[in-house]
Formats: C-alpha cells, sequence, structure tokens
C-alpha cells in the first residue's frame, strides 16, 4: 500500500477515465479536449481534495498520445481559468506516471502549472 492510499487520497486516471488520445483546448478542437477534462473530472476531484484536505492522484498511465493544448487546459487552467492558487493546486495534486515514455507529459504539466498565470 503507497503512502497516498494509506491517506485516502483520490485517483483520476486520463486513459481510462476520459480518452487515452486526449487533445485539443476547446470544444472546437474535439471531444476529447482540455477544457472538457478539467470542468467535467479535473476540477470536481481537485476541489474534492482540497476541500478534504488530501491529495488526487492522477495517473498518466495507458495513454497513447497527449496533445501539449490538451495539457495546458486542463492543467494550468486550474489557476488561470478557475482561480485556483498555484499553491493549493501544488499541495494538493500529484501526477503519476509509472511509464518512461510518460515522463515527457508529467514534465510538460508541471510547466504548465508553474507558468500558469505569469
Amino acid at each position: 500500500m503507497t503512502d497516498n492510499e494509506k491517506e485516502g487520497a483520490l485517483f483520476l486516471n486520463i486513459a481510462e477515465e476520459y480518452s487515452a488520445f486526449p487533445a485539443g483546448r476547446y470544444d472546437e478542437d474535439g471531444p476529447n479536449n482540455g477544457t472538457k477534462f478539467r470542468k467535467e473530472l479535473l476540477l470536481p476531484r481537485l476541489l474534492e481534495a482540497i476541500d478534504s484536505g488530501r491529495k488526487l492522484v492522477v495517473s498518466l498511465d495507458g495513454l497513447k498520445s497527449c496533445g501539449s493544448s490538451f495539457l495546458s487546459s486542463a492543467f494550468a487552467g486550474l489557476i488561470t481559468d478557475e482561480k485556483i492558487s498555484k499553491s493549493k493546486v501544488s499541495r494538493n495534486l500529484e501526477i503519476r506516471n509509472t511509464q518512461p515514455q510518460h515522463e515527457r507529459y508529467k514534465i510538460a504539466i508541471i510547466r504548465h502549472i508553474s507558468a500558469a498565470g505569469q
């Protein structure tokens, strides 16, 4: 059992719960866009994690491809569009990947969050 499981962390696997091929920023970019993911899945779970003092662990495992605009809209949008502070996002969100090919997505998410609102 991991530390997150002991602490009762919330989990979200993008590929299993949304799409293995998420791409685009807005609805007009396609059905698996970042704004839709943020509003329908990521934001509600992150707010639940914040309210309960837990972490939301977002798993990248199973992704086949993932567009940069999707990552920016989904994750930086928490700060720029949803007005959640960077400190709350950093404190309550953990990005997890067990597959080496997904490390670039994790790095991109961290970079997008870091640059949000600057």
